[in-house]
């Protein structure tokens, strides 16, 4: 087993739809793990199967991202490419459509992008060794991304009893667990969590320096 403290450095705009207000789409401000495995394994997902299927059996673990320091910038798109064209050719429309292609196609929305040099921290488990760097394709629009690899400890599995204080996504244990005291990232597919364990559950601790992050015990 090889464990690793990652940083993610955004060398091209990085943008998913994670909220959505209006005509505005916000980035959230931490990364889910489950599209980090999917670059970090370098595969697409079978949409016939869900994220866990998709995800089952390969190689790299990885635990979601927080931003170390991190900029963002709002700009606008056109959600349909081609409503330009249809609005300045309007023969190509019934009549009783173009009020509503000129009302719906003409707003502009606006993105919220993650800005070059922006860079996230997360932890990564894997059962092959890594290189000290990898290029991803990681995004809504599948961008190319840095990703620089630091090596770490890594525990056998253990019982986890204190504080969770790096997200953690709990559909990726086996086990319930629970927690108090916690703050919850509402994020698609599926919420992430920081908290106090009541109880304990099975996990591993991958440890850098002094920083924790909980990864499940096999994946």
């Amino acid at each position: 087993m090889y464990a690793y403290e990652a940083t993610l450095r955004i060398e091209n705009h990085l943008s998913f739809r994670t909220y959505e207000y209006g005509n505005t789409v916000i980035t959230s401000r931490v990364l889910h793990n489950w599209a980090l495995r999917f670059a970090l394994n370098g595969i697409r997902g079978d949409p016939e199967k869900d994220h866990l299927e998709n995800l089952s059996g390969k190689p790299i673990y990885a635990t979601p991202a927080i931003p170390l320091d991190v900029d963002y910038v709002f700009t606008t798109f056109h959600p349909f490419p081609e409503a330009p064209y249809l609005l300045t050719n309007p023969n190509r429309l019934t009549p009783g459509s173009v009020k509503s292609y000129q009302t719906r196609f003409t707003i502009l929305h606006y993105k919220e992008e993650v800005q070059v040099g922006s860079r996230f921290r997360f932890a990564i488990a894997s059962t092959e060794p890594l290189r000290k760097e990898m290029v991803i394709t990681y995004g809504g629009k599948q961008t190319l991304q840095r990703v620089f690899l630091e090596p770490a400890e890594i525990t056998d599995p253990i019982d986890i009893k204190n504080a969770i204080r790096h997200p953690i996504n709990p559909l990726d244990f086996p086990e319930d667990i629970y927690l108090k005291n916690i703050f919850q990232y509402t994020l698609p597919p599926s919420p992430l969590y920081v908290g106090n364990v009541v109880g304990s559950f099975k996990g591993r601790i991958i440890r850098k320096n002094a920083k924790q992050y909980v990864i499940p015990p096999s994946w």
